[in-house]
């Protein structure tokens, strides 16, 4: 079915209005405060920032991110955000280069593109208006959106969803363009979100043999070539980016199978919420690792839809839409237990992409969008039934109860006000960085230790306004020589590490007094007064001050008597 323009019209305007509404205050604030309150929060905005501000100034220098110098490729130590990048390139422009408007842009449009896709998905697999609104309001604004807002790439739930909606329109009309349409949804929806891209190729991969077994496509050579011709568009699309992980992944980067177990789920994640209505679950759980409830509502109605479509199979949506959504709701829970559940360690060795995965769990997030799907098909029967069965003004009688029921799912995904941290203080130091001669630079104190190494990401947020390459730095993989440097340099200004300076050509020093503890304050300051011919004092506040080092070095200078 294809979406009416009035349709599509109505339905970016609500999903705006309501991703507006349900992250208040994020709109209000939104170049002045974001969740900076978190390691993974800063890196998320730095990386947004990163690639906006590398594709408007020097693609080519793209994932050779400003971290962990002298490394080239630091941006693929962690997830790109390459498409969150794009999204963030308007308000990027538009404010001047704030990281902030630039993060929150994004992640509002997350929620809106989000919800639009599984609208558009729900439509094309004949839903209605109203049971596809339903659909998108589960899918757009569930609870594990919510719960991954400091996580850019786990907002990209889109692409699941435009995945799914190119692959139903390429089996209902296989043609080349809708296969170069299929191959191009998968590639943005890997670029988007690696997590996303894996999970999506496979469930498509899957679909593609459903259909062609259930309805009687194996017989179409053009649907194959077509199948094909999607998987080359996808590798053609996905190699240049994908380059640069297949080198951090010979300096050491992978991932065990123990690692994976630490981030699967119990099952409790599955009753997981932070919205309000679902709050008084949360002490009968425990603990859990994710936060996977997709809510009552579409509990409810997606199981229904398994009984409907036994019981009216002929009046109900086809069997095989409902059975491959169901068999995606079955790999999806399957998968996210991990590697103790069998399927995803047959997985991790048999294709090499899961060795970059960390956390099955997220898988479940296609278990919401499948029950948002057969929630849609089923508000799209009672509503066929209702206008049979009912004489008595029956249009007027089904907008009240399709209105009860999108007030439900609006309900079902309102956690209340976001908590949001307002933006630190750009001190003067950063912003002569901004200006002095591009050249490497130091932040102290130089954090280790698990329980402070996320503390990096404060220093390269505050990059986000001079773009210096930093010797700092925090991602999912991290340089062996920067974990065997850190003892050294946390002895700064010693003899040893101005030498671990030199050797990185390090020559602004930025030293952050404030984030010292008191007792180390005042012998550090001294410290660094007796040694102006190898530091240079440049900016001098009481919280934060900058040094250029002078090289080569003469003598520290004796302690006066």
């Amino acid at each position: 079915m294809t979406v009416p323009a009035r349709d599509t019209s109505v339905a970016v305007l609500l999903a705006c209005l309501l991703s507006i509404a349900l992250t208040w205050p994020l709109a209000a604030r939104l170049g002045t405060a974001g969740r900076v309150d978190t390691g993974d929060g800063r890196h998320g905005i730095w990386n947004v920032s990163w690639v906006a501000h590398a594709l408007t100034t020097a693609p080519a220098t793209l994932f050779d991110a400003n971290i962990f110098y002298p490394y080239d490729n630091a941006l693929a130590f962690s997830e790109a955000n390459l498409v969150a990048g794009v999204l963030a390139i308007p308000a990027w422009l538009l404010t001047g280069g704030n990281p902030y408007a630039a993060y929150n842009s994004v992640v509002l449009m997350a929620f809106a593109l989000a919800a639009l896709t599984t609208f558009a998905l729900a439509r094309t697999l004949g839903a209605s208006r109203h049971g596809s609104a339903v659909a998108a309001i589960i899918a757009g604004y569930c609870p594990y959106m919510f719960a991954h807002i400091p996580h850019i790439q786990l907002l990209m739930t889109f692409g699941p969803a435009l995945s799914l909606l190119t692959l139903h329109r390429f089996v209902a009309v296989p043609t080349t363009r809708r296969a170069l349409a299929l191959g191009a949804a998968l590639a943005v929806t890997g670029l988007a979100c690696g997590y996303y891209g894996i999970f999506s190729g496979m469930v498509v991969a899957c679909g593609l043999l459903w259909f062609a077994l259930f309805d009687d496509r194996w017989r179409q050579p053009r649907y194959w070539l077509g199948g094909g011709l999607a998987a080359l568009v996808v590798v053609l699309l996905i190699t240049p980016f994908f380059l640069p992980y297949l080198d951090v992944r010979q300096a050491g980067f992978g991932r065990t199978l123990d690692d994976v177990r630490m981030y699967s789920t119990t099952g409790r994640a599955y009753f997981a919420s932070a919205v309000l209505l679902h709050t008084w679950m949360l002490p009968l759980l425990g603990t859990w690792r994710e936060v996977l409830f997709p809510g009552f509502q579409a509990l409810i109605f997606g199981l229904a839809a398994l009984a409907l479509s036994v019981r009216h199979r002929h009046t109900f949506a086809p069997v095989t839409i409902v059975a491959f959504y169901a068999m995606a709701i079955v790999l999806a829970i399957w998968i996210s237990f991990g590697p103790n559940a069998g399927l995803y360690t047959v997985l991790y060795h048999t294709l090499p992409a899961f060795s970059f995965l960390r956390a099955p769990a997220r898988m479940g997030i296609l278990v919401t969008l499948s029950l948002a799907v057969l929630t849609s098909l089923t508000v799209t029967w009672i509503q066929a039934q209702w206008h049979t069965r009912t004489s008595a003004h029956p249009r007027t009688n089904w907008r009240w109860f399709a209105l009860m029921i999108v007030c439900v799912a609006i309900a079902e995904s309102w956690v209340g006000p976001l908590r949001l941290e307002a933006a630190p203080r750009v001190t003067a130091a950063h912003r002569r960085l901004a200006v002095v001669p591009r050249a490497p630079v130091a932040a102290f104190p130089f954090f280790q230790g698990s329980v402070d190494r996320h503390r990096h990401t404060e220093y390269m947020l505050l990059s986000t306004f001079h773009w210096q390459p930093l010797i700092n730095g925090y991602s999912d993989f991290m340089p062996e020589d920067f974990f065997e440097a850190t003892p050294t340099l946390q002895t700064f200004p010693s003899v040893e590490a101005l030498d671990l300076l030199r050797q990185r050509q390090v020559r602004w020093v930025v030293v952050h007094f404030d984030k010292y503890p008191d007792a180390a304050r005042r012998p550090l300051r001294s410290a660094l007064r007796r040694m102006p011919t190898q530091l240079r004092l440049v900016v001098d506040e009481p919280g934060v001050s900058l040094y250029e080092v002078i090289w080569p070095m003469r003598p520290i200078a004796s302690p006066p008597p």
